[in-house]
């Protein structure tokens, strides 16, 4: 088992490149980082369309945006044809599928409620009906690396608006997911617990994002990545879930609506048969004024890969 884990650890520890990773079950991407542009979205911007070229042939069965910053709402995701007359998102593709936004800026989206058949070299849209006020634009933070591509904005009455933008999404195909569960009891910050949670699909060959939200904001932060503790082990300043055997340091983001911190690392999983049914677990602490001893802490999350 610590022969897997080594290599898993080696393989995701670090924020990498989409594109080094790139594995069947994620199909197309674009931006996939963690940065965001300082937007928001909602009315008069209540839908929006991000065109996209497929680059092969496949069947898609979910999608994601990068969002949050918001109050719990059930936003949707869904496909279109492009239509060559009016340059418009068309015929709709198969229903859409829904979601209720999480609070911290992540990548999160819906499975679709039946697969989607795309052909290699058409032009199609993804298209985002947006609840609520106002949630983070799905954009990249500026960079000469950026892609950009054609974004339509609609009312929920007309396409009234178009620009080009560095849009992030990403879109999967088939592929068989793990479970992910909590481990024992966080440590209490100022905005109580903080959470923590997989926002995406444990699989190998796709991206898995680790979160956490109602943390301090603006503060130092560990995630902790290691072997299962389900029982926790006490450590005088808190109870540690995992075996840590690696961690990564950041500093909590504002969230506002509600205002509290959070944060998100993407990890790309090989696509190896080998890591497959590896339960590993993740664990955030954060520095917190006004917390006991000054830190406060998550549960743990174990999360199965399939």
């Amino acid at each position: 088992m610590r022969q897997i884990l080594s290599l898993l650890i080696a393989a995701i520890a670090f924020v990498a490149s989409p594109s080094s990773s790139r594995a069947q079950q994620l199909w197309h991407s674009q931006n996939d980082n963690n940065t965001y542009g300082n937007l928001a979205v909602g009315w008069p911007a209540a839908v929006l369309g991000f065109r996209f070229t497929a680059p092969s042939a496949a069947t898609v069965t979910a999608a994601q945006v990068f969002t949050g910053n918001s109050t719990p709402d059930l936003h949707t995701l869904e496909l279109r044809v492009h239509d060559p007359v009016t340059g418009l998102p068309g015929a709709l593709l198969g229903p859409a599928g829904s979601w209720n936004l999480q609070h911290t800026r992540s990548f999160q989206g819906p499975l679709f409620p039946q697969p989607i058949a795309l052909q290699s070299g058409q032009d199609y849209w993804l298209v985002w009906r947006v609840l609520g006020m106002f949630p983070q634009h799905s954009v990249a933070a500026d960079s000469p690396s950026n892609t950009l591509s054609e974004v339509r904005i609609n009312d929920g009455t007309s396409w009234f608006a178009v620009a080009n933008l560095a849009a992030k999404f990403r879109l999967f195909t088939q592929h068989a997911y793990g479970t992910s569960s909590t481990l024992g009891v966080g440590k209490p910050g100022q905005y109580g617990i903080p959470s923590i949670a997989a926002s995406a699909w444990p699989a190998v060959g796709s991206p898995l994002d680790i979160t956490i939200d109602n943390c301090a904001r603006r503060q130092p932060s560990l995630l902790l990545l290691g072997l299962p503790i389900p029982s926790g082990i006490p450590i005088g300043i808190g109870t540690l879930y995992t075996t840590a055997d690696t961690s990564l340091f950041l500093t909590t983001n504002l969230q506002s609506n509600p205002s509290s911190g959070g944060a998100a690392v993407t990890f790309f999983v090989p696509n190896d048969p080998g890591l497959a049914n590896v339960p590993i677990a993740f664990q955030w602490a954060v520095v917190d004024p006004l917390a006991q001893d000054s830190l406060s802490h998550t549960p743990g999350l174990q999360v199965v890969l399939q």
